[in-house]
Formats: structure tokens, sequence, C-alpha cells
């Protein structure tokens, strides 16, 4: 594939799976950015910083790395089945989607309601993976001995990704269903 990741690092390490996380950041609208980014970014701040001056920042990363494993496993398996479905449905409804149009310009093309599903899912699926190894990486660190510093930066990644997973998804699903809302209304 050449689109300007072959280049430098690229030469030597498989890089074009950043093209569909830089397609959702190009794409996104700004109340879409406070709707996914800044609010979790916020509550993930507050939530560190509570945790922080009432030293439990390990208890927290405890319960979450009890949790969250099985949790985001579930979350990787609905979002791989909302591409899934997305990529292989046919018919009348992923033809609407394929054809609406929305006001979002990617590549100086406007995007369809469909390439942004298909953006949006595919950033969902890399953050849950990450977020999956960041939390078996923690699991390491635990493991040697972790600083209350790095404690807080693992937390504050956890709960903003958690928080912009779910966010995303909703979003996700809310467009789908005005979409196809529209479609009923239209009869």
């Amino acid at each position: 594939m050449k689109d300007g990741v072959n280049g430098g690092l690229g030469k030597h390490i498989y890089m074009e799976w950043i093209i569909p996380i830089r397609d959702y950041y190009c794409s996104i609208r700004k109340n879409e950015v406070v709707f996914e980014i800044i609010s979790p970014l916020l509550i993930s701040l507050t939530c560190v910083a509570f945790y922080f001056h009432n030293g439990k920042l390990i208890v927290a990363l405890d319960g979450l790395s009890d949790l969250l494993p099985t949790a985001i496993s579930i979350l990787i398996g609905f979002t791989v089945m909302l591409i899934t479905l997305l990529l292989t449905s046919s018919g009348d409804n992923v033809e609407r989607l394929k054809k609406l149009e929305t006001e979002k310009v990617l590549y100086k093309k406007p995007l369809t309601l469909y390439q942004g599903l298909h953006i949006q899912f595919s950033h969902s699926l890399f953050s849950e993976v990450f977020l999956l190894l960041l939390i078996f990486f923690y699991l390491f660190l635990k493991g040697i001995g972790i600083s209350p510093l790095a404690s807080g930066a693992v937390l504050f990644v956890e709960i903003y990704l958690t928080l912009n997973i779910l966010l995303s998804i909703l979003r996700g699903i809310a467009n789908l269903y005005f979409s196809f809302y529209n479609t009923q209304k239209e009869k």
C-alpha cells in the first residue's frame, strides 16, 4: 500500500494499521470531539486525581484489571460483528448508507455514512485491542513493581479508552438508528 507510510519506519515495520486511526481523527466533527474525546479526558483526569488523592490508584487498577479483560473481549466481538455486518450486508438499507453523504470530508471527497461508520468502528476495534494490551502490560508491571506516576498514567489511559470506546459505539449506533429512522418516515 503506497500511502506515505512505507517510508522511514514503514520500511521495517507494518504501519498501515495507523491509516484508519488517522482517518478517524481527520473525519471527526467538533461536537463529536467534545463527546468522544474531551469529556472522557476530563472524566479520566477527575477519576485519577480522586484515586491519587485517596491513595487508591492500585486498588482502582486492580479492580479494572479484574473486570475489563472480559468486558473488552465482549466489546471486541461486538465491534467485529458490527464491522462484518456492515461490510458483508447487501440490500436497499446498505445501499442507502453508501449513498447518504455526511458533511464530513476525507481526502477532499465527501464521506458517506457507510464509510464513516466503517472508519468509526475500525477505530473502536483498534482502541479495544490497545486497551486489552494495556491491561496485560499493567499486570506485567504490577508483577515487577510499578511507580505511582506510572499507575496514574495507566489508570488515566484505561478510563479514557473505556469511555471513548463506549461513547464511540453509542454514536455509531445512533447514526445507524437515525439513518433508518428517516427512511421509515419517508415511506
